[in-house]
């Protein structure tokens, strides 16, 4: 017998693909109006923040109100020498705008057409009319908390990497269904796009020719699933500061300790793992024949869920990549939330004092957020 939840998972799919299909029907004639829109809007005036040739297009969706750690977002921007640039997919609140408005260059408030993608568009091609010349242009959402520290030396590691787009996580090329390959790409949390692809009207163009999406299916396929082959394509240069390689080959030169903490600080939503999690650690020792084995599980575990998600110990103290998830992730048989066990993991490294203690606004909303699941 199939069990039921594949069963739904299939049926959800199908739901999913048909709306998704059904959208490039109507979704052409919105953007034109939406474009439309948009042309006609004035530039926004100049704030607290003055025009450097780095800017920071910062996308946010915040319809309860502006939380704290976007402004801790901004602060590192700008110490850091950018300009941010906010697109707000929902109306920032009266009370709130003074705050925003002091650490930004400028804000544009937009109708949430087109998810993160269509945002990114309109801010792109917003810079393109102003005539705004540019060195370097980060783009960055607040789907993830980031930076986790102040100090966080993140840009300057994205900026220190020597391609045309360079991004967090970069997924490696897979086989998918029916022998299709699907091409590597960049997560797009995060990516910075360097001079000389800033300096080719085809990435303009490539932007003027987006096809946005409210679907969630084709937003994710034509945006983030696409970038990086386009700019391949196009003949530049693309690379990911962390991949799932990048961690198991740390954990690899890693003492028997470091491995013990990252599966003390697992998070993990499958009972089978969570058992075979607890023998090894109930099991630990310095020897080759257990790291053989830890490293046998962990292997198996990445290859399954999210790396990041699974082990953000050593994600954070390993390969610094000094953000987390704001949303829920996947759900196992039981209901537990992988990225709320993240975080529940990540904030017992911090306690502990096995990480070093993060922004307090930063980690009032992950504690809020695992409360309100």
């Amino acid at each position: 017998m199939i069990p039921l939840w594949k069963v739904r998972r299939e049926l959800r799919r199908v739901r999913d693909r048909f709306v998704a299909v059904s959208g490039n029907l109507y979704e052409p004639l919105q953007q034109r109006k939406h474009d439309r829109w948009r042309e006609s809007q004035p530039v926004p005036r100049d704030l607290g923040c003055r025009l450097t040739g780095k800017v920071a297009i910062f996308l946010i969706y915040q319809p309860k109100g502006i939380a704290p750690s976007i402004l801790c977002t901004l602060r590192w921007l700008r110490a850091n020498g950018y300009s941010p640039f906010v697109i707000a997919n929902t109306p920032i609140p009266a009370s709130d705008r003074p705050a925003v408005e002091a650490l930004s260059w400028r804000v544009f408030e937009r109708p949430n057409f087109g998810y993160d993608f269509g945002g990114y568009r309109d801010g792109i091609l917003l810079l393109d009319a102003w005539g705004v010349k540019l060195e370097r242009l980060l783009i960055i959402n607040d789907s993830v908390w980031m930076p986790l520290r102040s100090d966080s030396d993140l840009i300057a590691r994205l900026e220190r990497v020597d391609a045309d787009l360079v991004g967090g996580t970069m997924h490696p090329a897979a086989l998918r269904r029916a022998g299709r390959v699907r091409p590597p790409f960049l997560e797009s949390y995060v990516f910075i796009i360097n001079a000389r692809l800033l300096n080719d009207r085809r990435f303009f163009a490539h932007w003027r020719n987006f096809p946005s999406s409210s679907h969630k299916e084709n937003a994710v396929r034509r945006g983030e699933k696409r970038l990086t082959e386009k700019i391949r394509s196009m003949g530049f240069t693309t690379k990911g500061l962390f991949s799932t390689q990048g961690l198991l080959d740390a954990l690899g030169e890693a003492d028997a300790e470091t491995l013990r903490l990252t599966l003390f600080h697992g998070a993990y939503i499958d009972r089978d793992h969570i058992s075979e999690n607890a023998q090894l650690l109930a099991t630990f020792q310095d020897s080759p024949e257990w790291r053989e084995r830890a490293l046998d599980f962990i292997t198996r575990m990445v290859h399954r869920r999210r790396y990041n998600a699974v082990y953000p110990y050593p994600c954070d103290k390993l390969l610094g990549m000094d953000f987390l998830k704001k949303s829920d992730g996947s759900t196992g048989l039981d209901g537990r939330a992988l990225h709320v066990e993240m975080r529940t993991e990540f904030l017992k490294a911090v306690a502990t004092g096995d990480l070093p203690a993060i922004l307090p606004e930063v980690q009032a909303e992950m504690q809020a957020a695992n409360q309100r699941r």
